[in-house]
């Protein structure tokens, strides 16, 4: 124990250094994620990414100089949370779905493809867009999302998030195919994905590229009123969220906790914690979303464990009785 105690600050400036390179430096958290997506499940994974990173760290921090010298607004990588549905009920969901009560209504496809052309339309290059939800495949509209992030040319690598229930329609399989997609199906016991070989199969046929690999735990989770012990800023810059940014329903958000605190009024509005894009033009979007990367924590950091090295560890998909 006093071992641990003795090296805990050693952990915490390692964590807190590349994870500060990483939120700094957009190409290259787009090459991690890039790299992850494609990564085999297998034990030489991480040696095989840690290598694959490390090669691209040059080319990575050549293109954030010329971002800078151009003062081109990029971003690493932007979660879309296409719906909050789901076909699971797991317990200590990353997006709380179990406990919504009032975010479960989609915005319909032609309002979400106006507001991904805006942002689009404010910034210079995302390098990796992320879709998720929710079960991302209950969205009807997902083909049409796919296709306005193929065409705008400002998205570097594009990815879906499953957990392997439903089978996408043919207008999303033929969006996926175009953007060159990469699905993530998350790996649960097999009772939960019954169809998830007919999914793989359906993937293979169309020339998908698809990783199926097991998320070996989650992170706890507690309920969002909860005030927690310790420092929320100390918990925040080790906080593995706020690399990427959250979108849903018009705003940027550094964390879905933060998105599900603002769609289900737990808390006064605290504007503070994103950046909601109908309210701005490109200036004032730009200092805006400044301001939020220069946030040293947000309102929820101290009412959530986050997800860092120290936060207690779970079994994946556990699921809630009905």
């Amino acid at each position: 124990m006093n071992i641990k105690k003795a090296i805990d600050p050693f952990i915490y400036l390692f964590w807190r250094t590349q994870l500060s390179v990483l939120r700094k430096c957009p190409p290259l958290h787009g090459a991690v994620t890039k790299i992850s997506m494609g990564a085999a499940n297998s034990r030489k994974r991480w040696f095989n990414m840690m290598f694959q990173v490390v090669a691209k760290l040059p080319c990575a921090f050549l293109l954030h100089l010329r971002d800078k010298l151009k003062k081109r607004l990029v971003l690493g990588r932007v979660t879309i949370l296409v719906t909050l549905r789901c076909t699971l009920n797991c317990d200590k969901c990353v997006a709380r779905v179990p406990d919504l009560k009032k975010s479960r209504i989609d915005v319909p496809a032609h309002d979400l493809v106006k507001d991904i052309r805006i942002l689009l339309s404010f910034v210079d290059f995302i390098y990796a867009v992320v879709i998720t939800g929710g079960e991302a495949f209950l969205y009807p509209g997902i083909g049409e999302v796919i296709q306005a992030l193929v065409d705008s040319g400002k998205v570097g690598c594009i990815s879906v998030e499953t957990n392997g229930t439903v089978i996408p329609g043919d207008e999303a399989l033929a969006a996926l195919k175009e953007a060159k997609a990469v699905i993530q199906i998350s790996k649960y016991a097999h009772a939960l994905q019954p169809d998830v070989e007919t999914l793989k199969d359906i993937l293979k046929e169309n020339g998908l590229s698809y990783t199926h690999e097991s998320g070996t735990f989650w992170h706890e989770k507690v309920p969002l009123g909860q005030l927690q012990d310790g420092s929320a800023e100390k918990r925040f810059r080790v906080c593995t969220q706020p690399l990427c940014l959250f979108y849903r329903n018009g705003k940027l958000h550094l964390c879905t906790d933060s998105v599900v605190v603002t769609e289900e009024r737990l808390a006064p509005d605290g504007k503070e914690a994103y950046v909601d894009i109908h309210a701005s033009n490109p200036e004032l979007f730009r200092g805006q979303l400044q301001k939020l990367f220069e946030r040293h924590s947000i309102p929820i950091c101290s009412r959530c464990l986050g997800r860092t090295y120290k936060t207690p560890k779970i079994p994946v998909a556990v699921q809630r009785e009905a």
